[in-house]
């Protein structure tokens, strides 16, 4: 396949993302993600919290941001760690561990989602993952088209920001 045979927002590129989040939420932390209507933009800020940007490289290129609000990164972080922040010795501690978890789930989700565009033989790598926090930092390039994908589930909201270079 060619880059010049995907559209912007060719489906069979998307879809892999949005199912290995649902998946990964569903199957590793017990959260229900649901979907939320998508919307298209030009680049992404990551506006408060986490992100986690992934370059891809191969019959599609451009970006993908994980985009984990403070609350929702927090509340993930005591879900997975079966410890809450206050119980931590040092601030700092909690803010380290914090980091992991949202790195890890941003490679998770993309290991899922590669996985998937290798089966419907859309041929693509990933370059390592980029961790963000912050607000106001401007990841994707605003020259890129992007599709926004938000989730809501019971501890907050999340999204998925998909630029192709197309």
């Amino acid at each position: 396949m060619t880059a010049s045979s995907l559209k912007f927002m060719d489906i069979r590129f998307v879809n892999p993302f949005i199912i290995s989040l649902i998946s990964v939420f569903n199957d590793m932390v017990g959260i229900r993600m649901e979907k939320g209507a998508l919307v298209k933009g030009q680049g992404r800020k990551l506006f408060s919290g986490y992100g986690v940007a992934v370059g891809v490289v191969g019959d599609v290129s451009g970006q993908i941001l994980y985009e984990f609000p403070e609350s929702f990164s927090q509340l993930l972080t005591e879900i997975l760690m079966s410890k809450k922040k206050s119980e931590y010795t040092f601030e700092q501690e909690f803010e380290d561990m914090m980091r992991s978890v949202i790195s890890e789930i941003g490679n998770t989700i993309t290991a899922h989602a590669v996985t998937r565009l290798e089966q419907d033989k859309i041929d693509c790598d990933i370059n390592a993952p980029i961790l963000y926090h912050g607000s106001e930092i401007q990841v994707i390039p605003k020259s890129l088209k992007t599709l926004i994908v938000p989730f809501q589930s019971s501890i907050g909201y999340l999204s998925i920001n998909i630029a192709m270079d197309m």
